[in-house]
């Protein structure tokens, strides 16, 4: 459809709308996107159905690798699961079925023009602000899409948006609303504290034999273990299997040919900046900004060493790395600094560049054109994803044949002999808990103690590979001796009487400064510091405190010189004086607050408009129109 209209449009058009369409929504859940390493041919059986659409286990499998490839999060079972990234993703592709159907019931749809008009706004398919039909077609490729796929992607985005402006098109934001926000965000306070830390205090807490035995008898089932267990397993390493495999270089050149979008590199940039911080700053504060950074731009334009003024001036976090930052394709960076990076050439520096941000001095240090990775370049990589699958394939095929020798009677060391694999047996361990050569596998934990006795589970997935487990031994609860636990409970009451001291001390602090004595003296009494912290707003952030939640009520409301109550941070307890708040202009306001009123209406709306879905899927859940197949969801989030 767009495609078509394109092809027959030679004049290439500016852009109207900058709008992020984030691949995280059109990529993430358009179907098609390359199997790569994991559950390739999971084929079109539904996972799930809502009011007659399909969610087919591919859908499925594609969302997930893009949603691991799109967030960089590390392919780790365990951490996966215990996410349960897998539940989380197919959730959402029921709600966007179920606001697709819902959109349909409305006769909400997407033209053809709302979808070109769409694309031809993303930044990503654009050249000095035109869009370019090559770079469409390549960025795509680049994804493994088709245009018909993102443009379905499109579609359905717009869709959901236009849904979503129906619902919440009524709520609005007052302008008492706009102005306590403004005041919340823009009043200021400074602060200066003191901590009273009860590790400081614990050397001097001596505990008598007494006390023990009391906390003792009076607290021994909070020292009561649980159920232990130990299990001789069968053990089938991947590791192993991977390095006696062989992989051919038909093999590599075949796989690389079959995924050579994988290896297309897109255009990228090397580049180096300085950053001068605008935001929040007023009109007369930026543009003393700006005369600085004219200053510095003077310099780095006659030759001064561009590393060592980042490093001199940038309020940038890449400041000690000289404001480099490293290689990045296009869309990485807001438009203005992409387009200045972008543009010029290797060794050029930019004029200032006024972002979002502030504004930016840029120096393009290499250009690395598109292009796609030659064989050689790419076979050390390939080679050894060729191996841990095929290992991983013979490491399953290995504990299926073994668990099915153990159901024709074979024990454990019958089968490890026939296999030519080795047995071996685990300490006691709690469920849950680490156990050697295991990690911390909860599938291996809740195997063990499902086990009755002398029964063999079945293969069970570990870090390394697959283990076959036998009970071989369990350890009843029981309440350890006072011998086994004492210096755990000498510890917790050291621990405890030395937070009593800190409170104590913290609250008589408190009670003398707020009696108008002097908060340094007083610190010099009871050996504490006095800190000054930075100026902050609301839910700021201070040195060593961290968050100023537990406190903003006291900070914003006080006057200056007040003392608050101590307040207890994790172990700590600090005390407060309140130094100086600053007032808020609030003829400011005027100049922010249409941008101020959308931000705050934004989150109003995505409230309502969760709560709205969300009732949809109770209704069509009740309905027997959303259903999951949770057999088939296991079997394929056991692939992945």
């Amino acid at each position: 459809m767009v495609l078509d209209i394109m092809r027959r449009e030679k004049k290439l058009l500016l852009s109207l709308l900058l709008v992020p369409l984030i691949f995280g929504l059109v990529a993430y859940l358009v179907p098609g996107m390359p199997g790569g390493v994991w559950g390739g041919g999971m084929g079109s059986t539904a996972v799930a159905k809502v009011a007659g659409s399909e969610i087919t286990a591919q859908e499925f499998s594609s969302a997930f690798q893009r949603f691991l490839r799109s967030n960089q999060l590390p392919y780790d079972r365990k951490y996966l699961k215990t996410l349960q990234i897998d539940r989380q993703i197919l959730n959402q592709l029921i709600s966007k079925e179920i606001m697709l159907a819902d959109a349909k019931r409305l006769g909400i749809e997407a033209t053809s023009n709302d979808i070109q008009q769409r694309i031809r706004a993303l930044p990503y398919f654009k050249d000095n602000g035109n869009f370019v039909f090559s770079r469409y077609e390549a960025i795509l490729k680049q994804n493994g899409l088709t245009p018909e796929q993102f443009e379905d992607g499109v579609r359905e985005e717009i869709i959901q948006g236009k849904l979503k402006n129906l619902i919440t098109d009524w709520v609005t934001v007052s302008d008492k609303e706009l102005e306590e926000e403004f005041r919340d965000r823009n009043e200021k306070v400074k602060v200066s504290y003191v901590i009273f830390d009860p590790s400081s205090y614990t050397k001097s807490v001596t505990v008598q034999e007494t006390d023990i035995k009391a906390f003792f008898d009076q607290n021994k089932e909070n020292y009561r273990v649980p159920e232990q267990r130990k299990v001789k397993y069968l053990y089938i390493d991947t590791g192993n299997l991977r390095n006696s495999v062989q992989i051919s270089d038909a093999e590599v050149k075949s796989y690389y040919q079959q995924n050579i979008s994988t290896y297309t590199l897109p255009e990228r940039v090397h580049a180096a900046h300085i950053l001068f911080k605008t935001e929040g700053k007023s009109p007369e504060e930026t543009e003393k900004i700006k005369i600085k950074a004219t200053e510095v731009l003077s310099q780095a334009k006659k030759g001064a060493n561009f590393s060592e003024l980042a490093k001199k001036y940038s309020e940038d976090s890449t400041a000690g790395n000289g404001g480099d930052l490293g290689m990045f394709g296009r869309g990485a960076m807001v438009p203005e600094f992409e387009n200045a990076a972008f543009s010029q050439e290797p060794g050029a520096t930019s004029d200032l560049v006024k972002t979002k941000y502030g504004f930016h001095i840029v120096k393009t240090l290499e250009k690395q054109p598109a292009h796609t990775q030659s064989l050689e370049e790419v076979s050390t990589l390939i080679r050894p994803t060729l191996q841990q699958r095929r290992a991983e394939q013979l490491a399953q095929e290995l504990a299926d044949k073994a668990f099915n020798l153990t159901k024709n009677n074979k024990t454990l060391d019958q089968t490890a002999a026939e296999l030519k694999l080795k047995t071996e047996e685990t300490p006691f361990f709690l469920q849950g808990g680490v156990v050697p050569a295991m990690g911390n596998s909860q599938e291996f934990s809740s195997k063990v103690f499902s086990l009755k006795p002398n029964e063999i589970s079945s293969p069970v997935r570990i870090p390394s590979g697959f283990a076959l487990c036998q009970l071989s031994g369990t350890k009843e609860p029981y309440v350890p001796g006072l011998d086994e636990v004492r210096a755990k409970i000498e510890e917790a009451l050291k621990s405890s009487k030395a937070s009593d001291i800190a409170k104590t001390k913290a609250q008589d602090f408190s009670n003398k400064a707020t009696g108008s004595g002097s908060f340094e003296s007083l610190a010099k009494e009871y050996e504490v510091s006095v800190k000054v912290a930075d100026e902050f707003a609301r839910n700021g952030n201070i040195k060593e405190l961290g968050s100023s939640s537990p406190f903003d009520s006291f900070a914003f409301s006080a006057k200056p010189g007040d003392v608050n109550q101590p307040v207890q941070l994790g172990q700590k307890f600090a005390v407060i004086k309140l130094v100086e708040r600053k007032t808020v202009d609030m003829n400011e306001l005027a100049k922010t607050k249409e941008s101020l009123r959308l931000s705050l209406a934004t989150p109003k709306k995505d409230k309502v408009f969760e709560a709205y879905t969300e009732a949809l899927k109770e209704k069509m859940t009740k309905a027997g129109k959303i259903k999951i197949d949770e057999a088939q969801f296991a079997a394929v989030s056991r692939r992945l």
